[in-house]
């Protein structure tokens, strides 16, 4: 029997109800209450990593800007004091 890859949301899922996955790895149905507590879950993940790479993109830009304005006085000090 070929092995199989073990993500780490799969041990999450384990360590929180050892019961629920092993249901969900024997195929048995989920209720329409967990069914939408599931998505509503995906759509706040989904909404986060958005906040997140937001946040990286303008912190990256901002240290962009900061590189960008010290070369610009370090040309002109270097320019005033030869």
């Amino acid at each position: 029997m070929p092995e199989k890859d073990v993500s780490a949301s799969e041990i999450a899922e384990y360590a929180f109800c050892s019961t629920a996955w092993y249901m969900d790895k024997e195929g048995y149905r989920r209720s329409g209450y967990a069914n939408s507590r599931m998505t509503t879950g995906r759509i706040m993940h989904r909404r986060l990593e958005t906040k997140v790479r937001r946040s990286r993109f303008g912190a990256r830009a901002y240290l962009v800007i900061a590189i960008a304005i010290a070369v610009v006085i370090l040309t002109y000090l270097m320019e005033v004091y030869q």
